[in-house]
């Protein structure tokens, strides 16, 4: 081995040290920076610090917030079974159209069954146009006037129950008019109602409603 091979030699020894802490040593550094940044929770990842319990108040009017309370033996199923199949509650809503020389009674919802074209205006009353029966079902005539049923009550949620003691219950609920063909005539839509119901019943005894106001009247 001649003197210039060994002077290579010994001098490519430090150079190849040099040039691996030159490239590879700070390459494998950000690597394994890169690497534990990326393990390292970010504030948007992060849990919330706050972990206590939040509850959104609701508006006390809202039927919703006043929880609901049934007696043994009573449930909204049955409140509502029984509700919808009263006499009371069932009646329809009916427009009164008098017969001309009758009655005086307000103009208006007659008058949007002529614009639908089911009545004619005649001498200060009214009679069914041709073909009025097949649109208004259940029409009935009396000899002043004409009732035409422009819709039927829909129950729709309890808002709210009382033990009146001794077997007895008060609930009260809503209910909406539902129009017919002959009610959507007259109005789009309609408000809701609060109504109101006593029940008798419990222990060995089924629960059945007493009476039901859903006018201010009870019945």
């Amino acid at each position: 081995m001649t003197d210039g091979t060994r002077i290579l030699r010994t001098l490519a020894v430090p150079l190849i040290v040099a040039l691996v802490f030159l490239f590879l040593v700070p390459k494998t550094c950000q690597k394994a920076i890169g690497t534990r940044k990326l393990r390292l929770p970010t504030a948007a990842a992060s849990p919330p610090s706050d972990t206590g319990l939040h509850i959104e108040s609701v508006s006390p009017d809202a039927p919703s917030s006043r929880p609901v309370s049934y007696p043994a033996g009573l449930d909204a199923q049955r409140v509502r079974y029984l509700i919808e199949i009263d006499p009371h509650f069932v009646e329809p809503y009916k427009i009164l159209l008098p017969k001309p020389g009758g009655m005086v009674v307000d103009p208006a919802p007659a008058d949007a069954l002529v614009r639908a074209g089911w009545f004619e205006s005649s001498g200060g009353g009214y009679t069914p146009a041709r073909g009025a029966a097949l649109h208004l079902g259940g029409m009935n005539e009396t000899p002043v006037a004409w009732l035409v049923p422009a819709g039927k009550r829909k129950f729709e949620r309890v808002t709210s129950t009382a033990d009146l003691g001794n077997g007895k219950a008060r609930v009260g609920f809503t209910w909406q008019w539902e129009p017919n063909e002959a009610g959507r005539a007259i109005k789009s839509s309609f408000d809701l109602h609060q109504g109101a119901a006593e029940f008798g019943g419990g222990g060995e005894h089924p629960w059945d409603l007493n009476s039901v106001s859903v006018d201010g009247e009870w019945r």
